[in-house]
């Protein structure tokens, strides 16, 4: 049969980890335990790519021989082997997934089966900018369960993904994920429109070395050592597994390792001495991975399982917190999600951890029985609360004012999602005692009379007269602390700590002018959208509050102030340059004939931008929010569209967006 040329493959889009999404616009689909594979199909000719881009259709005559079109065809799906009960059996994929021309004995003991999930190329036509709903359409029509080996499983547009989850856990399934209905696919990028949540927590791990076996094992190995890199790029040590293996597992990992063995320790730290005084040390080639059940403070995998190696993975992708798949949240008390660890964050100041936890109905209910002043007991801390019903923010469209006591329960239900964008930072406060209808003042100088738990960072190179001591606000009875003292606004530095000369988020600013409608703020939105989808850089959009958009760009740490500015700079440029008529490059405001300024001098140390989630001094109260860049073609989307009262219900819908790229360690390229 011929069908025309094969199309070029893509890297596939990926899901980002997290609870199940809830309110509408969702499908739901199981999560498969297998390896990912992007399919060219044309005529009778194939060919599979693994999620690296390796080509891998050798590993699979059996595919092969059941695919062939009358056009070109490129597909998304896994390739997966099940067990005796038809459940996916990663363990027993590992044997395929290393063969490259397998016997037919092969074949014939481990078959596998081609789920499809995704039609990207459909003869002539590209669907990778249509909406879900439509690719997934167009794949069904396909029919290509007719074909051995291969089919669409179901997707379920209509349940919650609590029961579908439940379903997935009732049939021994890895998880769900969740598929906006709206979204384009978004090749070779980790996209909140997809969100995966899975029942069992696995990680992605480099091969460093092993102990060696003793008893029945004393021909084989005993454990493996385990790492992942930092966001600085150093072998950081992760424990070790030493279950999960069969007999012929155990002598093809020695026989894998033996010829990478090294003298001295690959690991950038000291390997605990019960671990190293056996070790047998390993170039960290490999990469594999294992199930466990919980992650120790200083770092350490606790009941490890071996699950399989990963050929499909660069060993200098594996990172720290970069989790193959992570834990099932659990419902909360009122807005679910967990809280990333914030990079480079003091011992005792950074990591949102426990303290991190939403406010419980209890705790709320004690808020709310309390008289114009008390204590309140929250996140394990006693906060003393004073005029709490006093008016901070006049009333917008007919609702009531906006209270202090209504700042502090919404800092309080939004810690899991503010603080990672706070927690081992210095944070500026911008505060407004009186409320926003009078002057307000930034603070940076912590006051004297701060409790004593609350984390602080002392500036060493402050000179007379400049701001000593900054507040770190890493727990939620430190945000509660932060809105009884009328901190409307919460602005965090960029860099983070130890090493406050070294941003991690690169900013951009659209600073709309008198004349600037915010159509215009949009167009400049979706330009920076072009710009960075083309470079391959990751950013996320979010809504001021106000009257414009930011864009925040996770880096790696490396840079200096003058760096990521330069190249914010020549970005902005570059998209200035294609609509010269909507913005000027003037300082002085009073000069840009009321045009709008593509502002990259937030990047310097700080200076700063308004935090997600924080609320602006305006009537009704509205925060800055983030979005997906598919929102900026939302009709309804405004800059000031969600306030201090619906913000919690649109965190529980929507999540936040931009949480996958917090502590992305992201290299800028050449401009």
């Amino acid at each position: 049969m011929v069908g025309g040329p094969l199309p070029d493959p893509v890297r596939p889009m990926l899901a980002v980890a997290g609870p199940p999404p809830v309110g509408e616009g969702w499908a739901f689909e199981f999560k498969w335990d297998g390896v990912r594979a992007i399919v060219a199909v044309s005529g009778d000719a194939v060919r599979i790519t693994s999620r690296n881009g390796n080509d891998v259709t050798g590993g699979y005559p059996d595919l092969v021989a059941g695919l062939h079109s009358d056009r070109p065809l490129l597909l998304d799906g896994e390739i997966v082997a099940a067990d005796a009960a038809g459940r996916p059996d990663f363990g027993l994929l590992q044997q395929r997934m290393h063969v490259r021309g397998p016997s037919a004995e092969l074949v014939s003991a481990v078959p596998v089966s081609l789920y499809l999930f995704d039609l990207l190329v459909d003869g002539d036509r590209s669907l990778l900018r249509e909406p879900y709903d439509e690719r997934r359409a167009a794949l069904l029509d396909l029919r290509p369960g007719g074909a051995p080996l291969v089919s669409v499983p179901p997707a379920f547009p209509d349940v919650t993904g609590a029961e579908l989850l439940e379903v997935a856990r009732g049939h021994g399934l890895e998880g769900i994920v969740a598929k906006r209905r709206t979204a384009r696919y978004e090749a070779g990028r980790r996209s909140t429109a997809w969100t995966k949540t899975a029942l069992l927590s696995t990680q992605e791990v480099v091969l460093a070395g092993w102990t060696p076996g003793e008893g029945r094992r004393a021909s084989t190995l005993g454990a493996l050592l385990l790492g992942a890199r930092d966001d600085e790029g150093l072998l950081r040590f992760l424990g070790h597994v030493g279950t999960g293996f069969t007999d012929a597992t155990l002598h093809m990992l020695l026989d894998r390792l033996e010829p990478l063995r090294r003298t001295d320790s690959p690991f950038d730290e000291t390997v605990p001495r019960e671990f190293a005084r056996r070790a047998r040390w390993a170039e960290p080639r490999l990469v594999g991975e294992v199930e466990y059940r919980t992650m120790t403070h200083d770092g350490r995998l606790r009941h490890a399982v071996w699950r399989g190696l990963r050929p499909d993975r660069d060993p200098e992708e594996i990172r720290l917190g970069r989790a193959a798949t992570a834990p099932v949240a659990g419902p909360g008390p009122v807005l679910p999600g967990p809280v990333p660890a914030c990079p480079g964050a003091p011992h005792g100041a950074g990591t949102a951890g426990p303290t991190a936890a939403a406010a419980t109905p209890d705790e709320l209910a004690a808020l709310a029985a309390l008289g114009a002043k008390g204590t309140w007991r929250i996140g394990g801390r006693d906060v003393a609360l004073t005029n709490l019903d006093k008016v901070l923010f006049p009333g917008r469209d007919g609702e009531p004012p906006v209270t202090k006591r209504d700042l502090v329960r919404y800092q309080a239900l939004v810690a899991p999602y503010v603080l990672p964008y706070l927690a081992g930072r210095p944070v500026n406060l911008h505060r407004f005692p009186d409320g926003v209808d009078r002057p307000g003042f930034w603070q940076k100088e912590l006051p004297g009379h701060a409790p004593g738990w609350l984390s602080r960072w002392r500036n060493p190179a402050a000179e007379a007269g400049e701001s000593r001591v900054y507040a770190v606000v890493d727990s939620t009875a430190a945000l509660v602390w932060t809105a009884n003292h009328g901190a409307v606004e919460l602005h965090p530095w960029t860099s983070a700590l130890p090493d406050v000369h070294r941003p991690t988020w690169a900013l951009v600013d659209i600073d709309p002018g008198p004349r600037t409608r915010f159509a215009d703020v949009l167009v400049l939105a979706r330009l920076f959208r072009t710009a960075l989808d083309h470079l391959g850089v990751d950013g996320t959009a979010k809504v001021t509050g106000q009257r414009g958009i930011q864009i925040w760009i996770p880096v790696e740490p490396r840079y200096t102030f003058a760096e990521t500015r330069g190249w914010v700079e020549k970005l902005s440029r570059a998209v200035g340059r294609t609509v010269p008529e909507l913005v000027s490059w003037e300082w002085h405001t009073d000069r840009r004939h009321g045009l709008a300024r593509l502002d990259y001098t937030q990047n310097v140390i700080n200076k700063t931008l308004v935090a997600p989630f924080s609320p602006r001094p305006r009537p009704g109260a509205p925060v800055s929010v983030p979005i997906t860049w598919d929102e900026l073609d939302d009709p309804d989307l405004r800059p000031d569209r969600w306030t201090l009262r619906t913000a919690p219900a649109r965190l529980r819908d929507a999540g936040d967006p931009l949480a996958p790229l917090v502590g992305t360690a992201q290299r800028l390229p050449p401009l």
